[in-house]
């Protein structure tokens, strides 16, 4: 219970070790002790445990040396090492580049190259070939593998094709060098057919130019003609379509040649690929083809009588219809392609008929029909429903793309999605296992979009928990769904007494992970009074101190949203529940702290609650503003000074100056807001959405209140400082909250006075004043209502992406700063890796790395001039900031500093890391590092003590600045 109640929001947490590490240097060691054994056992355990050395620590020194030290016992051991290190060079491929002396390393494992043993050659150009990432230009291996094709040996030969293709894919010299002796091979009869059904798949790299490639097609093109084998015509078939697909000129002629073949040849086996090699040239380049060769598919998927052949040809269709070529297709190949879909969608072969049930929601979502064929789609998807009861896992991956079908067309039409919860509802009370899950988990993708097309769903969902409690559930996440189910149903109404019993029920009888997962849920859609009880019952249940912490924080974010619920409509009670909301979100503050650990840091949960706080702070501090106004109007002499000096403006002074300290703390809350946007990477798209409605909230209200102080002072609205808020979309709570911010700015723009004469403007001022101090009240107690839910990043995260950061020279363990002379550079160098989690690039990917580094002076030297004299040099500089873009390679990344330090004294460097996405946008994820420098002079060290100061020197390059 305890290890999986944490929630993974925190970093390292989806796929990626935050436990103590060892250190790189103890580890490398400790392996070559190992490597020096005597022992072959020895050496060969010390060997494999490279890799998981290399995932660890992944930087160029370690794997420089290590790599090093394995090529040495590459060069002296016997065939059986050799091959455990060929399979530790494979499986480190990414890390090749990080070699330093790739030199050295080419030259301890190539000098094997020239023994007499085949063996031992074979496995040293295999080795070679899987290092041709860092190696792709070397001639002489490139003629040691041209040699290696000619030997006698076939285990050596196969290591040369092996080989060659690694340097093909490379190189593009190698492949224009390689390329006549392959095609010489497969065109002489002295190669033997297993050794010709090598060679092919080596021409798929034949890419590099177009002479090349015109050549790899031509022999490929023979050899179809010469070999009619089924196997070399499937072998060279992918091996054309590969090379089509990177040499996009010939990708429309090979599209002609796979119809061809697939109308001229009668095997089921060339059919069925050349099909296959369709719907994948349809994926890479569906705009280069032709509405005839669509159409030539749909008459062949017509004719042949295979139903695998028939579902092939469909998979080639919805590649198609699910890309851009279904717009630049004519209305007649869309009719056709419509008319596939209607025969066969209601087919006895379940695979072809939700193939083609993807095919008509393609076309149906694409608008290219004039008919309305939704419904036809529906139909089709209700009865493939309601058929498809076989429980067998290939039946349910099939009926899981059905479902979704229904699920995206329920997102176009309410009335569709009715007519689906309905079909789904019904099944629920007759299906289980692995189809009731499915159902379950279709019924709760609807109502996370629409909530409100669940309603009629209810009854059959509470009968089927109530059986399924008393009678047991095949799985847990079952229930778990169909709690959630009543909850996006239910949304933030109570729930009645006779359903509160029945999922008291399902909790009781229910684990400490389900009961955590249906909390979760029921926090998520604003059950917050059922998720509370949970908690309190929870917390007593876990092992750890710090999931207890976790379990009271998540209990008082509960306590704080009732206490919100709690809130009158006419506000007469907003202050007392604010301020009971603040302190129960201070109390979930502590908590969240105290839960949080060097693996689980909680920064996004303690920065959200904090970020909720100081919102409803800044809330608060306007009601209270409008409530002063209220209480204490302007004074008399106020109108008599606004009239003496003919500023009507200064009778509001006094509640003006508080509405600017109202605007203020917005502002600040705003900042945070977007500072917590921009350090979530790993979010999903629904929680940044969340955080940007808290942060359109915040600028809504503040441009609300700076507008007011406008017309107060000016007599007109400053229209530049409004914003547009958008178009209203989702859902639930956070559709309403975008409906009130709607309703602020429809409401401002009402009420304030258009332009008009300065005669006219101190009446309308008077009249106006307290109507905007209304308007004030009324927007901030429909923000507070309105409180958005708490994102699903709040709980859990599907991407995790951290940086790793190491600094060149580094502090010593003793914590003393690095030394430097004061008319010397200090080169840094910053080498950084990029970790992942189980689904990397899931919402964003790492495009490149934003390296910023400030340096500042933290004290001078004994006998340097402190402040008061510094003010007589103002060109003297303390202090640089530089910052650099790097792009990770195979997630690695280096950049280099040289810093100058010319003010005698201790200095401290601040390194930081910031991820730039594939759209250009800087999320400031981290990590910061610090390095203490300390610069000294030679003389005044000397002279002051004869010792003088231990030369730690490191990387420095005088005078480098200027041209850094």
């Amino acid at each position: 219970m305890a290890a999986s109640m944490a929630p993974r929001s925190a970093a390292f947490s989806d796929g990626i070790s935050a436990e103590q590490e060892q250190d790189a240097n103890s580890a490398l060691t400790e392996l070559d002790k190992g490597l020096r054994s005597g022992r072959i056992g020895v050496q060969c355990e010390a060997i494999v445990k490279f890799p998981r050395l290399f995932e660890k620590y992944p930087f160029p020194i370690l794997i420089n040396s290590a790599l090093l030290k394995i090529a040495d016992v590459y060069r002296s051991g016997n065939n059986f090492i050799r091959l455990c290190i060929l399979r530790v060079v494979q499986q480190s491929e990414k890390h090749l580049d990080k070699i330093l002396n790739v030199d050295e390393f080419v030259r301890r494992i190539y000098g094997v190259y020239h023994c007499n043993d085949p063996i031992a050659r074979a496995i040293t150009v295999r080795t070679l070939g899987s290092i041709a990432s860092v190696i792709p230009e070397r001639k002489n291996i490139h003629h040691s593998i041209i040699l290696a094709l000619d030997s006698h040996d076939a285990v050596e030969v196969e290591a040369a094709i092996f080989a060659a293709d690694k340097f093909s894919e490379n190189s593009k010299t190698f492949s224009a060098t390689i390329c006549s002796k392959m095609i010489a091979m497969l065109s002489g009869l002295a190669t033997p057919m297993e050794m010709k059904m090598k060679l092919i798949p080596s021409l798929r790299h034949m890419h590099h130019d177009a002479d090349t490639a015109a050549k790899a097609f031509a022999v490929c093109e023979s050899l179809l003609e010469g070999y009619p084998a089924q196997s070399f015509v499937i072998l060279t078939l992918n091996t054309m379509s590969w090379l089509a697909v990177h040499s996009l000129v010939n990708m429309a002629a090979h599209v002609g040649r796979l119809l061809a073949i697939l109308n001229s040849d009668l095997r089921c086996g060339v059919h069925l690929t050349c099909l296959h090699n369709l719907q994948l040239l349809a994926r890479r380049g569906p705009h280069l083809w032709q509405a005839s060769n669509v159409e030539e598919v749909g008459e062949f998927l017509m004719k042949t009588t295979y139903p695998q052949l028939k579902v092939q040809a469909v998979c080639v269709l919805n590649a198609i219809c699910g890309s851009v070529a279904v717009h630049l297709l004519p209305w007649t190949t869309v009719n056709k392609m419509l008319t596939i879909g209607r025969q066969f969608c209601y087919d006895d072969n379940v695979v072809l008929a939700s193939k083609a049930i993807r095919l008509m929601t393609a076309i149906s979502q694409s608008k290219r029909c004039d008919e309305d064929i939704g419904s036809e789609a529906v139909s089709a998807i209700q009865t493939f429903l309601i058929l498809s009861t076989d429980g067998s896992a290939e039946n349910q991956q099939h009926l899981k793309s059905v479902v979704k079908a229904a699920v995206d067309l329920s997102a176009t039409d309410p009335a569709v999605g009715a007519a689906f919860v309905s079909t789904l509802t019904s099944l629920l009370s007759t299906s289980s296992g692995g189809m009731a899950e499915m159902v379950c988990e279709a019924l709760t993708a609807i109502g996370d979009r629409t909530a409100g097309l669940l309603q009629e769903g209810v009854p059959t969902v509470l009968a089927c928990l109530d059986r399924w409690s008393s009678t047991g559930l095949d799985s847990h996440s079952l229930q778990v769904q169909l709690c959630t189910v009543v909850f996006q149903v239910a949304g933030e109404c109570m729930l009645p007494m006779d359903v509160l019993a029945s999922l008291r029920v399902v909790v009781d009888k229910s684990g400490p992970w389900q009961m955590y997962q249906i909390s979760r849920q029921a926090m998520r859609y604003g059950q917050y009074s059922f998720a509370e009880f949970i908690f309190s019952h929870l917390a007593h249940k876990v092992a750890s101190e710090h999931y207890y912490h976790w379990l009271h924080g998540l209990k008082h974010v509960c306590a704080a949203q009732l206490k919100l619920s709690s809130l009158k409509a006419d506000g007469s009670n907003i202050q007392p529940c604010l301020a009971a909301t603040i302190n129960s979100y201070q109390r979930a503050l502590v908590s969240l702290k105290a839960a949080s650990t060097p693996g689980f840091p909680l920064e996004f949960q303690c920065e959200y609650i904090r970020i909720r706080t100081r919102w409803l702070c800044a809330l608060r501090l306007l009601l209270l503003t409008a409530n002063t106004f209220r209480s204490s109007p302007p004074p008399a002499i106020a109108s008599a000074q606004a009239s003496t000096n003919g500023q009507e403006s200064t009778r509001w002074a006094q509640v003006v100056q508080q509405m600017e300290k109202c605007v203020q703390k917005c502002h600040e809350t705003g900042q945070q807001i977007s500072a917590l946007y921009w350090s979530s990477f790993d979010a999903d798209p629904s929680s940044l959405s969340n955080i940007m409605l808290l942060q359109q909230g915040c600028d809504c209200i503040k441009s609300a209140i700076s507008t007011i102080i406008s017309t107060v002072n000016t007599g007109q609205s400053t229209m530049g400082e409004r914003q547009y808020l958008g178009h209203l979309k989702g859902d639930g709570k956070e559709r309403s909250m975008q409906q009130v911010l709607h309703n602020i700015s429809r409401d401002l723009d009402i009420l304030l006075p258009e332009n008009s004469t300065s005669s006219e403007k101190n009446y309308k001022l008077v009249c106006l004043c307290p109507q905007l101090i209304d308007f004030l009240t009324s927007s901030a107690q429909a923000l507070v209502q309105a409180s958005l839910p708490f994102p699903r990043f709040f709980f859990q995260t599907l991407q995790s992406t951290t940086v790793k950061l190491a600094l060149s020279p580094q502090a010593s363990l003793s914590g003393e700063p690095v030394l430097i002379r004061s008319d010397t550079n200090l080169a840094l160098k910053v080498e950084g890796v990029i970790q992942r989690g189980e689904r990397p690039a899931l919402f964003r990917s790492v495009h490149s790395v934003r390296v910023t580094l400030t340096t500042s002076l933290l004290s001078r030297a004994p006998g340097q001039p402190q402040a008061p004299q510094m003010k007589q040099n103002p060109a003297e500089k303390t202090g640089v900031q530089l910052s650099q873009t790097v792009e990770p390679h195979n997630e690695y990344f280096s950049t280099n500093f040289v810093l100058p330090f010319p003010v005698l004294g201790l200095h401290s460097v601040l390194v930081e890391a910031a991820i730039v996405d594939e759209n250009g946008a800087c999320w400031k994820t981290g990590p910061r590092t610090t390095l203490s420098v300390k610069s000294y002079n030679d003389a005044l060290q000397s002279g002051r003590s004869g010792g003088g100061v231990s030369r730690s020197h490191v990387s420095a390059s005088s005078g480098a600045s200027s041209a850094h």
